[in-house]
C-alpha cells in the first residue's frame, strides 16, 4: 500500500509542473490507503485544497495534524472511521461524506455538525436548518439542564468566596453526574447527548474560575467552543426561545399555493397606516373618478421632461468638490403598479422598500453582474419589474395585508436529479408580522413564517450566510432566523437562532461587511445600536453592545430629538452612511474608528468617528431611507419634494475628518408628470431609493404609488 508521496500524485493525473500548494482537487479513491499512509507534511503543502475524494481506502481516522485551511469538500465514504471528532480541524468543511463506514452512527451526524461550524450537506443531504437547530436550539436547552443541575445538586456545596481549588474538588463529580441525569432527545442520540453535556459541563465549571467576556467570540478557537459546547459565564439560564418549524403550506393541499400572477386583482382596499405615533402623514386630495382604458402598470406620461436629464446641485445646497462625478440620467418609466382594485386613479397607496435582484450569471468570469430586475413593495403587494422595459414581471398581493419590507437572497437548492441549482428568493414582510418566501423564477410564494406578534419594519438577509434573516419589529425586537433551504417539493423548516433586545422600533439593519458573522448595526427610533450575533449555545437574548453616538444630538431641545436614526448604508468595508430625522445631512463615519472609541471608554455609548458631513434636506419628515452604492461611492437619498440628493463620496474616503458641509454633488428634480384626468402630478416624498451594484438604474418609490424608473448613463 503505496504512501502519499509526490510521485504518487503524478500518478493521479496531474502534469510534472504542478505545484503541490496551487492544486486544488485532488482525488485518492480506492488506493487501499491506511491512516499512516497520509503525510502530514506532505499535506501541509497544499494550502489551496479544496476538494479531496479518499473514498474507497482503509482509513481509521483522518490525522489531526493533516492541515488543510481550504477544505471545503471531503469525501471519505467506504472507510474504516470509528471517531468523527478527529475532523474538528477541518473547519472550513462545508460538505462532508462518510457513508459505508460501519461504526458511524447517528449520533456521529450529530457531533459533526456541531464540530464543524460551515457544514452544511452531509452524506449527499443538506443539512442546513437540522445542523442550525442542533448546535444552537439543542446547546441552549443542554447548557439550561446543566445549569438547573448545578444549581440544584452542587451550587450550595461551595463557600461564598470560592477559588479553582475548591471548584476542583466537585468538577468530576459534576460532570460525571450532568452526563448521567441529563436526558435530552430519543435514546438513539443518548451517545450524542453525553458527549455534549460532558463538554459543555467542563466549560461551564471552568468559566466559574475564569469566566470568559463574548466580545472576542469571533477567533477560530471561539468557533469551535460555540459549536461542541458552551463557555458559561452565570448560573441562571437564559429564556428559551421557541422554535418554529414552518412548511411550505401546512394543513393545506398543494391547489391552495399562492402564485405570482401578473396585475393581479387587490381582494380588500384596506391601506392601514404604518406609523400612526409619528408625525407623518400622506395628504393626497381626492382625485375625479375617471375611465381607465389601460391597465396602471403602464407608465404615467412625462411632459416636458428631457431624454437626456443631467441634473446639477444649486450653489445654495453648499459646496461640492469640482473633481466629483456629475451622472447624466434618463428618464425610463414612472408606474403605479401596487394600486388597489388596479385602479388607476389610485395616488395614496404608499411605497415601502425596493431592492435589485442579485444576478445569478458569473458564468462570463466578471464576477457578480448587474441585474436590471427590482423588486419593490407597498400596500398588499410585491412587484417584479424589469427596469429597461418597464414590465411588472411578477406581482404578488395579500389581503389586508401592508408590506413594509423586503429582501433578496440566493440559496443552492438539490433538485430530484441531485443536480445543484441556484435561485433567488425573495422575503417580503409587513404589518401582519409574517415573512412571505418568493420563490420568483418559480413563480410562486413556497412558504411563510410568523416571525412576531406586531408589524415588522425592516429585515435583512446575512451576507455570509444565505439562509440567516434578520427581521427587526415594532415589537422591539430583532430576530435572526434560519429559513432553511427547501427540497425539490419546496418543504423546509425555519429556526429561530437568536433574540436581540431593543427599546424602539428598528428601522434600518446592515451587517458589518469586515465581520458580518459578529456585528449587526441597526438604525432604530432612539439611536443607533450595534449588537454582537456571534452565535453560540450560551443565549438566545442579547443586549446591544454598542450605542453609536452623533454630534447632531448636542443640538437636542426640548421641541427637537434626533435620536431618530432612519438612515443607514455601508459605503465600503468601514464606512457607514446615516442620518437622523430632522438632521438636514447625512454623517459618514468609520465603524472601526468608532469601535476604538468604545475600548478606550470601555462603555457602550461611543463617539461616531465622523469623517464628513453631507447636506441633505432641512425637512422634518422621518423614514425617508437612503442607500449606497459601494461600487462608484456614491450615496444617495430622497427627500419630501421628490427629489433624489447624489453624493459623488469617493474623496471623503481618502481625506481626513472636516467640520464642513458639503453638499451634494447633483440633485435629481421631480420631473413633470401628468395622468389623463388627473392633470400634473407634483412632488412628493421619497421614500426609498436604489441603484443596482454596477450604477445602470436608478429606481425610487414615492408616497403617491408610483415607481420611477431612470437609466443611468
Amino acid at each position: 500500500m503505496p504512501q502519499i508521496t509526490s510521485e504518487l500524485l503524478l500518478t493521479k493525473g496531474l502534469p510534472r509542473s504542478t505545484r503541490l500548494w496551487d492544486i486544488k482537487t485532488l482525488n485518492l479513491s480506492g488506493m487501499q490507503l491506511k491512516t499512516n499512509d497520509l503525510d502530514p507534511e506532505l499535506f501541509s503543502q497544499m494550502r489551496s485544497l479544496q476538494e479531496l475524494n479518499l473514498s474507497g481506502n482503509l482509513l481509521s481516522d483522518i490525522p489531526s495534524d493533516l492541515k488543510l485551511p481550504n477544505l471545503r469538500v471531503l469525501n471519505c465514504a467506504d472507510n474504516q472511521l470509528e471517531d468523527v471528532t478527529l475532523l474538528e480541524h477541518l473547519s472550513a468543511l462545508e460538505e462532508l461524506n462518510y457513508d459505508d463506514n460501519l461504526y458511524m452512527t447517528i449520533s456521529d451526524d450529530y457531533k459533526v455538525m456541531c464540530l464543524l461550524p460551515k457544514l452544511r450537506r452531509l452524506n449527499g443531504k443538506d443539512i442546513t436548518s437540522s445542523a442550525n437547530h442542533v448546535r444552537f436550539v439543542n446547546g441552549r436547552e443542554l447548557t439550561n439542564r446543566v445549569s438547573a443541575h448545578w444549581d440544584q445538586n452542587y451550587k450550595n456545596q461551595l463557600p461564598q468566596s470560592f477559588s479553582a481549588t475548591h471548584i476542583n474538588a466537585v468538577r468530576k463529580d459534576f460532570v460525571k453526574s450532568a452526563m448521567v441525569q441529563i436526558k435530552y432527545g430519543p435514546n438513539s442520540l443518548r451517545d450524542f447527548t453525553k458527549w455534549r453535556v460532558k463538554i459543555i459541563a467542563e466549560n461551564f465549571v471552568s468559566s466559574l474560575v475564569e469566566p470568559k467576556e463574548n466580545t472576542d467570540a469571533g477567533s477560530e478557537e471561539d468557533t469551535k467552543t460555540a459549536n461542541a459546547g458552551v463557555t458559561h459565564k452565570a448560573a441562571k439560564s437564559p429564556r428559551k426561545p421557541n422554535r418554529i418549524v414552518a412548511s411550505a403550506f401546512p394543513e393545506e393541499s398543494p391547489s391552495k399555493r399562492l402564485c405570482l400572477q401578473p396585475n393581479s386583482a387587490a381582494v380588500s382596499p384596506r391601506t392601514p397606516s404604518r406609523l400612526p405615533s409619528s408625525p407623518r402623514s400622506c395628504a393626497v386630495s381626492p382625485l375625479q373618478p375617471r375611465e381607465c382604458k389601460k391597465e396602471t402598470t403602464d407608465p404615467l406620461m412625462t411632459k416636458n421632461t428631457p431624454k437626456k436629464s443631467k441634473v446639477t446641485s444649486s450653489p445654495k445646497h453648499g459646496p461640492h468638490d469640482p473633481q466629483q462625478k456629475v451622472i447624466d440620467l434618463e428618464p425610463l418609466h414612472f408606474l403605479q403598479c401596487h394600486s388597489k382594485d388596479n385602479s388607476s386613479k389610485d395616488f395614496t397607496t404608499q411605497l415601502w422598500a425596493c431592492a435589485f435582484e442579485p444576478s445569478l450569471d458569473c458564468s462570463s468570469g466578471e464576477g457578480t453582474r448587474s441585474s436590471r430586475t427590482v423588486a419593490t413593495c407597498g400596500g398588499e403587494s410585491v412587484c417584479i419589474i424589469d427596469c429597461e422595459t418597464g414590465h411588472v414581471l411578477k406581482k404578488y398581493k395579500v389581503s389586508g395585508e401592508e408590506f413594509f419590507t423586503l429582501a433578496w437572497t440566493s440559496l443552492t437548492m438539490v433538485a430530484a436529479d441531485q443536480q445543484k441549482r441556484k435561485f433567488n428568493v425573495l422575503a417580503a414582510a409587513g404589518l401582519k408580522g409574517v415573512v412571505k418566501l418568493i420563490h420568483t423564477k418559480a413563480n410562486f410564494c413556497y412558504g411563510e413564517i410568523k416571525a412576531h406578534q406586531k408589524p415588522i419594519a425592516t429585515i435583512a438577509f446575512s451576507t455570509k450566510q444565505e439562509t440567516f434573516l434578520f427581521t427587526g419589529s415594532y415589537d422591539k425586537r430583532i430576530i435572526l432566523w434560519d429559513i432553511g433551504i427547501p427540497d425539490a417539493d419546496y418543504n423546509f423548516n425555519a429556526s429561530r437562532l437568536l433574540t436581540l433586545e431593543i427599546d424602539s422600533t428598528p428601522l434600518r439593519m446592515a451587517l458589518v461587511p469586515s465581520c458580518p458573522d459578529r456585528y449587526l448595526l441597526a438604525a432604530c427610533e432612539n439611536g443607533c445600536f450595534a449588537w454582537n450575533i456571534t452565535l453560540n449555545t450560551q443565549q438566545g437574548r442579547r443586549q446591544c453592545e454598542v450605542e453609536i453616538q452623533f454630534p447632531i444630538y448636542e443640538k437636542e431641545d426640548k421641541e427637537s430629538d434626533y435620536h431618530l436614526v432612519d438612515g443607514l448604508a455601508f459605503l465600503n468595508d468601514d464606512i457607514v452612511a446615516s442620518k437622523s430625522a430632522m438632521q438636514g445631512s447625512i454623517y459618514l463615519w468609520s465603524w472601526s474608528q468608532s469601535l476604538k472609541n468604545q475600548k478606550n471608554k470601555r462603555g457602550k455609548k461611543v463617539d461616531a468617528y465622523i469623517l464628513a458631513e453631507l447636506q441633505w434636506s432641512q425637512t422634518d419628515l422621518p423614514y425617508l431611507m437612503l442607500c449606497s452604492c459601494p461600487e462608484k461611492d456614491y450615496v444617495l437619498c430622497g427627500d419630501e419634494e421628490g427629489r433624489v440628493w447624489m453624493y459623488d463620496v469617493s474623496m471623503c474616503k481618502t481625506k481626513s475628518t472636516s467640520k464642513k458641509v458639503t453638499g451634494p454633488t447633483q440633485i435629481l428634480k421631480w420631473p413633470t408628470l401628468s395622468s389623463v384626468g388627473v392633470g400634473k402630478l407634483k412632488g412628493t416624498m421619497i421614500n426609498g431609493v436604489t441603484v443596482d451594484p454596477s450604477f445602470g438604474y436608478l429606481v425610487y418609490i414615492t408616497d403617491k404609488n408610483i415607481v420611477a424608473i431612470w437609466k443611468i448613463k
